[in-house]
Protein backbone atom coordinates (compact mmCIF):
# COMPACT_ATOMS: atom_id res chain seq x y z
CA UNK A 1 0.00 0.00 0.00
CA UNK A 2 1.06 3.32 -1.33
CA UNK A 3 1.76 5.62 1.73
CA UNK A 4 0.14 9.10 2.02
CA UNK A 5 1.92 11.84 2.99
CA UNK A 6 -1.07 12.85 5.48
CA UNK A 7 -3.07 10.70 7.76
CA UNK A 8 -6.63 12.40 9.01
CA UNK A 9 -8.29 10.23 11.31
CA UNK A 10 -12.20 11.22 11.62
CA UNK A 11 -14.55 11.87 8.44
CA UNK A 12 -16.75 14.54 10.26
CA UNK A 13 -16.68 18.25 9.01
CA UNK A 14 -13.22 18.85 10.68
CA UNK A 15 -11.75 16.16 8.94
CA UNK A 16 -13.10 16.35 5.41
CA UNK A 17 -12.07 20.02 5.38
CA UNK A 18 -8.97 19.24 6.52
CA UNK A 19 -8.43 16.69 3.71
CA UNK A 20 -9.82 18.57 1.01
CA UNK A 21 -7.31 21.41 2.09
CA UNK A 22 -4.31 18.96 2.07
CA UNK A 23 -4.99 17.76 -1.01
CA UNK A 24 -5.34 21.35 -2.35
CA UNK A 25 -1.47 21.64 -1.28
CA UNK A 26 -0.64 18.62 -4.01
CA UNK A 27 -0.27 16.85 -0.56
CA UNK A 28 -1.48 12.69 -0.66
CA UNK A 29 -4.20 12.35 1.96
CA UNK A 30 -5.72 9.21 3.65
CA UNK A 31 -9.03 9.65 5.51
CA UNK A 32 -10.04 7.72 7.94
CA UNK A 33 -13.48 7.14 9.30
CA UNK A 34 -15.27 4.29 10.94
CA UNK A 35 -18.47 4.55 9.95
CA UNK A 36 -19.28 3.64 5.85
CA UNK A 37 -19.42 6.85 5.19
CA UNK A 38 -18.65 9.97 5.68
CA UNK A 39 -20.23 12.71 8.35
CA UNK A 40 -19.57 11.79 11.80
CA UNK A 41 -22.51 12.32 14.57
CA UNK A 42 -23.60 15.64 12.57
CA UNK A 43 -23.66 14.14 9.49
CA UNK A 44 -24.55 11.11 10.08
CA UNK A 45 -26.25 8.95 6.97
CA UNK A 46 -29.61 7.65 6.65
CA UNK A 47 -29.10 4.09 6.11
CA UNK A 48 -32.82 3.13 4.48
CA UNK A 49 -33.80 3.38 1.04
CA UNK A 50 -34.38 7.02 -0.60
CA UNK A 51 -34.63 10.04 1.00
CA UNK A 52 -34.89 10.12 5.38
CA UNK A 53 -37.96 12.30 6.85
CA UNK A 54 -36.03 13.26 9.62
CA UNK A 55 -35.54 17.03 9.95
CA UNK A 56 -31.80 18.35 9.42
CA UNK A 57 -30.61 22.22 9.35
CA UNK A 58 -30.66 23.14 6.24
CA UNK A 59 -27.04 25.48 7.14
CA UNK A 60 -25.18 22.40 7.69
CA UNK A 61 -26.83 20.23 5.16
CA UNK A 62 -25.13 23.48 2.67
CA UNK A 63 -22.04 23.53 4.46
CA UNK A 64 -21.71 19.66 4.48
CA UNK A 65 -22.49 19.23 0.46
CA UNK A 66 -19.73 21.56 -0.17
CA UNK A 67 -17.24 20.06 1.65
CA UNK A 68 -18.35 16.63 -0.47
CA UNK A 69 -18.18 18.05 -3.52
CA UNK A 70 -14.66 19.13 -2.54
CA UNK A 71 -13.94 15.16 -1.69
CA UNK A 72 -15.20 14.59 -5.19
CA UNK A 73 -12.94 16.83 -6.95
CA UNK A 74 -9.95 15.88 -4.99
CA UNK A 75 -9.38 13.10 -7.50
CA UNK A 76 -6.11 10.37 -6.41
CA UNK A 77 -4.84 12.70 -3.84
CA UNK A 78 -7.40 11.74 -1.23
CA UNK A 79 -7.87 8.06 -0.41
CA UNK A 80 -11.06 7.38 1.72
CA UNK A 81 -10.82 4.59 4.29
CA UNK A 82 -13.87 3.91 5.80
CA UNK A 83 -15.26 1.52 7.86
CA UNK A 84 -11.83 1.79 10.00
CA UNK A 85 -10.93 2.01 13.41
CA UNK A 86 -7.69 4.06 14.72
CA UNK A 87 -6.53 1.73 17.23
CA UNK A 88 -3.46 3.94 18.40
CA UNK A 89 0.21 4.59 17.86
CA UNK A 90 2.95 1.65 18.38
CA UNK A 91 6.69 2.68 19.12
CA UNK A 92 7.84 3.23 15.26
CA UNK A 93 5.35 5.44 14.85
CA UNK A 94 3.16 3.12 12.60
CA UNK A 95 -0.75 4.34 13.33
CA UNK A 96 -2.46 0.99 13.11
CA UNK A 97 -5.72 1.24 11.99
CA UNK A 98 -8.92 -1.86 12.24
CA UNK A 99 -9.46 -2.29 8.49
CA UNK A 100 -12.82 -3.92 9.19
CA UNK A 101 -13.65 -4.38 5.52
CA UNK A 102 -10.31 -6.46 4.51
CA UNK A 103 -10.56 -7.95 8.32
CA UNK A 104 -7.16 -7.34 9.43
CA UNK A 105 -4.69 -4.51 11.23
CA UNK A 106 -2.66 -2.05 8.90
CA UNK A 107 -0.36 -0.04 9.83
CA UNK A 108 -0.09 3.63 7.99
CA UNK A 109 3.31 5.57 8.56
CA UNK A 110 2.64 9.11 6.83
CA UNK A 111 4.64 12.15 7.19
CA UNK A 112 2.19 13.99 9.34
CA UNK A 113 -0.83 13.60 10.83
CA UNK A 114 -4.33 15.28 11.78
CA UNK A 115 -6.47 13.97 14.56
CA UNK A 116 -10.32 15.11 14.07
CA UNK A 117 -12.15 12.30 16.08
CA UNK A 118 -14.83 14.79 17.16
CA UNK A 119 -16.33 15.84 21.14
CA UNK A 120 -17.65 12.89 23.40
CA UNK A 121 -20.89 13.58 24.77
CA UNK A 122 -20.95 14.10 29.09
CA UNK A 123 -23.78 13.07 31.10
CA UNK A 124 -23.22 13.52 34.51
CA UNK A 125 -24.24 10.47 37.08
CA UNK A 126 -27.79 10.02 38.79
CA UNK A 127 -28.94 6.86 40.37
CA UNK A 128 -30.48 4.78 37.48
CA UNK A 129 -28.74 6.46 34.59
CA UNK A 130 -27.11 2.74 33.21
CA UNK A 131 -30.18 0.91 33.42
CA UNK A 132 -31.84 -0.14 29.93
CA UNK A 133 -33.53 2.11 28.22
CA UNK A 134 -31.37 5.08 29.14
CA UNK A 135 -29.17 7.07 26.45
CA UNK A 136 -27.51 9.84 25.94
CA UNK A 137 -29.07 12.55 23.89
CA UNK A 138 -26.72 12.26 21.04
CA UNK A 139 -26.97 8.79 21.03
CA UNK A 140 -30.94 9.16 20.03
CA UNK A 141 -29.70 11.67 17.72
CA UNK A 142 -27.80 9.55 15.53
CA UNK A 143 -30.26 6.30 16.07
CA UNK A 144 -32.92 8.86 14.49
CA UNK A 145 -30.43 9.89 11.85
CA UNK A 146 -29.66 6.41 10.77
CA UNK A 147 -33.17 4.75 11.14
CA UNK A 148 -35.30 7.77 9.75
CA UNK A 149 -38.21 6.45 12.51
CA UNK A 150 -37.98 8.01 16.08
CA UNK A 151 -38.00 5.81 18.64
CA UNK A 152 -41.18 4.27 20.04
CA UNK A 153 -42.79 4.32 23.25
CA UNK A 154 -43.25 7.63 25.62
CA UNK A 155 -39.66 10.09 25.46
CA UNK A 156 -38.08 11.94 27.77
CA UNK A 157 -35.69 14.33 27.15
CA UNK A 158 -33.54 16.30 30.16
CA UNK A 159 -30.05 17.52 30.84
CA UNK A 160 -28.50 20.71 29.95
CA UNK A 161 -27.52 22.68 27.05
CA UNK A 162 -29.10 23.37 23.10
CA UNK A 163 -28.39 19.78 22.19
CA UNK A 164 -31.51 18.56 23.75
CA UNK A 165 -33.85 21.00 22.71
CA UNK A 166 -32.42 20.08 18.59
CA UNK A 167 -33.68 16.48 19.51
CA UNK A 168 -36.48 17.60 21.20
CA UNK A 169 -37.73 18.83 18.20
CA UNK A 170 -36.54 16.23 15.80
CA UNK A 171 -38.34 13.82 17.64
CA UNK A 172 -41.96 15.78 17.46
CA UNK A 173 -41.37 16.56 13.68
CA UNK A 174 -40.31 12.38 13.22
CA UNK A 175 -43.87 11.38 14.53
CA UNK A 176 -43.37 10.77 18.70
CA UNK A 177 -42.74 14.33 20.75
CA UNK A 178 -40.81 14.09 23.71
CA UNK A 179 -43.21 14.17 26.99
CA UNK A 180 -41.06 17.13 28.26
CA UNK A 181 -37.71 18.69 28.08
CA UNK A 182 -36.49 19.25 30.88
CA UNK A 183 -33.47 22.02 31.08
CA UNK A 184 -31.52 21.92 34.78
CA UNK A 185 -30.31 25.07 33.86
CA UNK A 186 -32.37 28.21 33.59
CA UNK A 187 -31.47 29.91 30.87
CA UNK A 188 -33.72 32.92 30.56
CA UNK A 189 -32.68 33.71 34.34
CA UNK A 190 -29.76 33.85 33.63
CA UNK A 191 -30.14 35.92 30.95
CA UNK A 192 -31.51 38.81 32.78
CA UNK A 193 -28.54 38.10 35.36
CA UNK A 194 -25.84 37.87 32.73
CA UNK A 195 -27.01 40.46 29.69
CA UNK A 196 -23.50 39.78 28.39
CA UNK A 197 -23.79 36.44 27.41
CA UNK A 198 -27.70 36.89 26.23
CA UNK A 199 -26.63 39.67 23.92
CA UNK A 200 -23.81 37.44 22.67
CA UNK A 201 -26.13 34.65 21.76
CA UNK A 202 -28.64 36.88 20.08
CA UNK A 203 -25.35 37.70 18.11
CA UNK A 204 -24.88 33.93 16.53
CA UNK A 205 -26.74 34.35 13.23
CA UNK A 206 -27.20 30.97 12.11
CA UNK A 207 -27.17 29.25 15.40
CA UNK A 208 -29.66 31.39 16.55
CA UNK A 209 -32.16 30.54 13.76
CA UNK A 210 -31.36 27.66 14.03
CA UNK A 211 -32.50 27.50 18.08
CA UNK A 212 -35.35 29.31 16.81
CA UNK A 213 -36.58 26.60 13.98
CA UNK A 214 -36.36 23.89 17.14
CA UNK A 215 -38.08 26.29 19.68
CA UNK A 216 -41.53 26.88 17.17
CA UNK A 217 -41.20 23.13 16.65
CA UNK A 218 -41.67 22.53 20.10
CA UNK A 219 -44.75 24.96 20.42
CA UNK A 220 -46.49 23.30 17.07
CA UNK A 221 -46.50 20.51 19.20
CA UNK A 222 -47.09 21.27 22.81
CA UNK A 223 -43.97 19.98 23.66
CA UNK A 224 -43.48 21.65 27.39
CA UNK A 225 -40.31 23.26 28.05
CA UNK A 226 -39.25 23.43 32.13
CA UNK A 227 -36.39 24.89 33.30
CA UNK A 228 -34.49 24.39 36.49
CA UNK A 229 -35.85 20.73 36.43
CA UNK A 230 -33.29 18.18 37.77
CA UNK A 231 -33.65 14.03 37.43
CA UNK A 232 -32.63 12.96 40.39
CA UNK A 233 -33.42 9.00 40.17
CA UNK A 234 -34.30 6.63 37.67
CA UNK A 235 -35.95 3.17 38.38
CA UNK A 236 -37.21 0.43 36.10
CA UNK A 237 -41.02 -0.32 36.36
CA UNK A 238 -42.33 -3.06 34.05
CA UNK A 239 -43.50 -0.35 31.86
CA UNK A 240 -40.22 1.26 31.66
CA UNK A 241 -38.92 3.70 33.23
CA UNK A 242 -39.38 5.76 36.39
CA UNK A 243 -38.31 9.14 36.86
CA UNK A 244 -38.11 11.43 39.72
CA UNK A 245 -37.35 15.21 38.99
CA UNK A 246 -37.03 17.74 41.15
CA UNK A 247 -37.56 21.50 39.67
CA UNK A 248 -36.71 24.97 40.97
CA UNK A 249 -39.60 25.17 43.58
CA UNK A 250 -38.47 21.87 45.19
CA UNK A 251 -41.92 19.93 44.13
CA UNK A 252 -41.26 16.54 42.73
CA UNK A 253 -42.29 15.54 39.73
CA UNK A 254 -42.26 12.06 38.12
CA UNK A 255 -42.83 10.91 34.92
CA UNK A 256 -42.87 6.60 33.33
CA UNK A 257 -41.38 6.56 29.98
CA UNK A 258 -40.06 4.10 28.08
CA UNK A 259 -36.91 6.41 26.74
CA UNK A 260 -34.60 9.07 28.70
CA UNK A 261 -32.26 11.12 26.91
CA UNK A 262 -30.09 12.85 29.17
CA UNK A 263 -26.83 15.16 28.28
CA UNK A 264 -24.78 17.61 30.26
CA UNK A 265 -22.34 19.07 27.65
CA UNK A 266 -19.96 17.76 25.05
CA UNK A 267 -16.43 17.70 25.64
CA UNK A 268 -13.02 17.16 23.57
CA UNK A 269 -12.47 13.39 22.70
CA UNK A 270 -8.90 13.46 23.55
CA UNK A 271 -8.68 9.76 24.88
CA UNK A 272 -5.57 8.27 23.68
CA UNK A 273 -4.64 10.54 21.26
CA UNK A 274 -0.86 11.42 20.63
CA UNK A 275 -0.55 14.42 22.34
CA UNK A 276 2.98 15.74 20.11
CA UNK A 277 4.78 14.07 17.79
CA UNK A 278 5.29 10.08 17.53
CA UNK A 279 8.59 8.63 16.44
CA UNK A 280 9.74 12.48 14.50
CA UNK A 281 5.89 12.73 13.16
CA UNK A 282 4.02 15.93 13.49
CA UNK A 283 0.65 15.55 15.20
CA UNK A 284 -2.33 18.49 14.62
CA UNK A 285 -5.25 18.02 16.46
CA UNK A 286 -8.54 19.86 14.98
CA UNK A 287 -12.41 20.15 15.20
CA UNK A 288 -14.16 19.38 18.80
CA UNK A 289 -11.50 16.90 19.54
CA UNK A 290 -9.36 20.17 20.08
CA UNK A 291 -11.73 22.19 21.13
CA UNK A 292 -15.62 22.06 21.17
CA UNK A 293 -16.83 25.28 19.41
CA UNK A 294 -19.34 23.60 17.16
CA UNK A 295 -20.22 22.85 13.14
CA UNK A 296 -19.08 26.05 11.66
CA UNK A 297 -16.04 26.28 13.52
CA UNK A 298 -14.77 22.85 13.28
CA UNK A 299 -14.63 23.29 9.51
CA UNK A 300 -12.34 26.27 10.10
CA UNK A 301 -10.63 24.59 12.64
CA UNK A 302 -9.68 21.79 9.79
CA UNK A 303 -8.57 24.18 7.25
CA UNK A 304 -6.18 26.03 10.18
CA UNK A 305 -5.21 21.94 11.29
CA UNK A 306 -4.22 21.57 7.24
CA UNK A 307 -2.44 24.74 6.84
CA UNK A 308 -0.30 24.38 9.81
CA UNK A 309 0.49 21.06 8.52
CA UNK A 310 1.18 22.18 5.16
CA UNK A 311 4.15 24.79 6.90
CA UNK A 312 5.35 22.06 8.85
CA UNK A 313 6.28 20.13 5.57
CA UNK A 314 7.12 22.69 3.86
CA UNK A 315 4.53 23.55 1.26
CA UNK A 316 3.68 27.07 0.40
CA UNK A 317 0.31 27.96 1.94
CA UNK A 318 -1.88 30.46 1.54
CA UNK A 319 -2.63 33.18 4.00
CA UNK A 320 -6.27 32.45 5.68
CA UNK A 321 -8.21 34.15 8.49
CA UNK A 322 -8.77 31.40 10.58
CA UNK A 323 -9.22 33.40 13.51
CA UNK A 324 -12.09 36.11 13.59
CA UNK A 325 -14.28 32.29 12.93
CA UNK A 326 -13.01 30.76 15.88
CA UNK A 327 -12.78 33.65 18.12
CA UNK A 328 -16.66 34.27 17.19
CA UNK A 329 -17.57 30.58 17.85
CA UNK A 330 -15.31 30.53 21.53
CA UNK A 331 -17.77 33.56 22.34
CA UNK A 332 -20.99 31.79 21.69
CA UNK A 333 -19.83 28.51 23.55
CA UNK A 334 -18.47 31.12 26.64
CA UNK A 335 -21.48 32.83 26.72
CA UNK A 336 -23.84 29.25 26.61
CA UNK A 337 -21.95 27.89 29.65
CA UNK A 338 -22.94 31.25 31.19
CA UNK A 339 -26.62 30.94 30.40
CA UNK A 340 -26.96 27.49 31.11
CA UNK A 341 -24.42 26.52 34.26
CA UNK A 342 -26.70 24.95 36.67
CA UNK A 343 -25.60 22.71 39.88
CA UNK A 344 -25.03 18.95 39.61
CA UNK A 345 -27.40 16.76 40.47
CA UNK A 346 -26.69 14.77 43.87
CA UNK A 347 -24.74 11.59 43.80
CA UNK A 348 -25.75 9.21 46.54
CA UNK A 349 -23.68 6.08 47.49
CA UNK A 350 -25.34 3.55 44.94
CA UNK A 351 -24.90 5.80 42.02
CA UNK A 352 -23.36 4.25 39.47
CA UNK A 353 -20.06 5.94 38.57
CA UNK A 354 -18.30 3.85 36.05
CA UNK A 355 -20.93 1.92 33.82
CA UNK A 356 -18.18 -0.39 32.04
CA UNK A 357 -16.78 -1.90 34.73
CA UNK A 358 -20.30 -0.99 37.49
CA UNK A 359 -18.26 1.32 39.92
CA UNK A 360 -20.47 2.77 42.43
CA UNK A 361 -19.84 5.72 44.50
CA UNK A 362 -19.51 3.75 47.27
CA UNK A 363 -16.70 1.91 46.08
CA UNK A 364 -14.81 4.84 46.48
CA UNK A 365 -13.62 3.72 49.99
CA UNK A 366 -11.08 0.93 47.76
CA UNK A 367 -9.25 4.67 46.54
CA UNK A 368 -8.09 5.56 49.97
CA UNK A 369 -4.31 5.90 50.12
CA UNK A 370 -4.22 5.87 46.32
CA UNK A 371 -1.86 9.05 45.58
CA UNK A 372 -1.71 8.86 41.81
CA UNK A 373 -3.82 8.87 38.82
CA UNK A 374 -2.21 5.97 37.91
CA UNK A 375 -2.85 4.11 41.26
CA UNK A 376 -6.22 4.77 40.84
CA UNK A 377 -6.72 3.15 37.74
CA UNK A 378 -5.16 0.33 38.81
CA UNK A 379 -6.74 -0.13 42.23
CA UNK A 380 -10.29 1.57 41.26
CA UNK A 381 -10.59 0.20 37.75
CA UNK A 382 -11.23 3.52 36.77
CA UNK A 383 -10.54 4.02 32.63
CA UNK A 384 -10.10 0.05 32.19
CA UNK A 385 -13.30 -0.86 30.58
CA UNK A 386 -14.20 -0.69 26.53
CA UNK A 387 -14.88 3.40 26.74
CA UNK A 388 -11.47 3.74 28.10
CA UNK A 389 -12.67 6.38 30.53
CA UNK A 390 -14.76 8.46 28.41
CA UNK A 391 -17.57 8.67 30.65
CA UNK A 392 -16.32 7.91 33.96
CA UNK A 393 -12.36 9.83 34.09
CA UNK A 394 -14.02 12.86 35.00
CA UNK A 395 -16.14 11.03 37.55
CA UNK A 396 -13.41 9.74 38.90
CA UNK A 397 -11.48 13.02 39.21
CA UNK A 398 -13.80 14.68 41.39
CA UNK A 399 -13.14 11.79 44.20
CA UNK A 400 -9.82 11.90 43.93
CA UNK A 401 -10.27 15.41 44.35
CA UNK A 402 -12.50 14.64 47.62
CA UNK A 403 -9.34 12.81 48.75
CA UNK A 404 -7.21 15.79 48.28
CA UNK A 405 -5.64 14.21 44.79
CA UNK A 406 -5.79 16.33 42.02
CA UNK A 407 -5.03 15.09 38.29
CA UNK A 408 -6.59 15.66 34.92
CA UNK A 409 -8.88 13.25 33.55
CA UNK A 410 -6.09 12.01 30.51
CA UNK A 411 -3.76 11.29 33.16
CA UNK A 412 -5.32 8.08 34.04
CA UNK A 413 -3.84 7.21 30.87
CA UNK A 414 -0.12 7.89 31.94
CA UNK A 415 1.83 9.95 29.60
CA UNK A 416 1.95 7.58 27.15
CA UNK A 417 -1.44 6.00 25.25
CA UNK A 418 -1.72 2.45 25.25
CA UNK A 419 -3.63 0.84 22.39
CA UNK A 420 -5.44 -0.50 21.42
CA UNK A 421 -8.26 2.20 22.05
CA UNK A 422 -10.88 0.40 20.87
CA UNK A 423 -12.19 -3.48 20.95
CA UNK A 424 -10.10 -5.20 18.17
CA UNK A 425 -10.40 -8.93 17.21
CA UNK A 426 -7.59 -11.30 17.46
CA UNK A 427 -8.33 -12.39 14.16
CA UNK A 428 -7.68 -8.74 12.41
CA UNK A 429 -4.57 -8.58 14.76
CA UNK A 430 -3.05 -12.11 13.46
CA UNK A 431 -3.97 -10.57 9.99
CA UNK A 432 -2.01 -7.64 10.61
CA UNK A 433 -0.37 -6.43 7.03
CA UNK A 434 3.16 -4.81 7.44
CA UNK A 435 2.91 -2.63 4.11
CA UNK A 436 3.94 0.50 6.20
CA UNK A 437 7.41 0.53 5.29
CA UNK A 438 6.38 1.28 1.65
CA UNK A 439 8.30 4.55 0.76
CA UNK A 440 5.64 7.02 0.72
Amino acid sequence: MSQPDVLVVGGGPAGVAAAVALTGMGLRVMLVEQRDRLGGAIHRAYVGAGPSAIQRNAHHQRCWQALLEQVNQAGELLTLQLQSVFLGVEGEGRYLLDDRVAGCVRPVRPKAVVMAVGGVERVLPVPGWELPGVSTVGGMQVQLKETGEAPQGRILVAGSGPLPLALAAQLAAAGNPPLALLERGTPFGMALLQPAAALAGLRSGPQLVEALGYASQLLRFGVPYRTGCTVTAIEAVPQGLRVAVVDRRGRTLVYEVAHLALHDGLEPNQTGLPRQAVAGLPVVWAGDCREVLGADAAIHDGRRAALEVGKILGHPCPQAGFDAPLQSARRLQSALRTLYQAPHPAITPETVLCRCEGLRAASASALQGAASAHEIRVVGRYAMGPCQGRFCARNAQALAAQAGVSFEPLDLHGSVPRWPLRPVSVAALAAYADDASTTP
